[in-house]
């Protein structure tokens, strides 16, 4: 849902014209875990030497993704709106 986004203050300030823009981006999650406010920096292992790649809100049916990789997300669509 676009909303947590737009409203979350996200987007940045309205144009001069009305207009908002948001940046939508392919993810690169590999596996995820449950995210944790313990994990700060580094992701648990999921079976030593391997670490998990990414967190979620929810493992059954995720709606936000946090990496710990800037090279994970790759821009893909600037998208306008009012």
């Amino acid at each position: 849902d676009a909303r947590y986004v737009a409203d979350g203050g996200f987007c940045g300030q309205k144009a001069a014209d009305g207009t908002r823009k948001m940046l939508m981006c392919l993810l690169s999650s590999g596996i995820p875990c449950l995210g944790d406010p313990q994990h700060k920096g580094v992701l648990p292992f999921r079976k030593k030497p391997h670490r998990y790649n990414s967190s979620v809100d929810c493992l059954a049916s995720p709606e936000i993704y946090i990496t710990q990789q800037s090279g994970a997300a790759h821009a893909a669509y600037l998208i306008t709106f009012a």
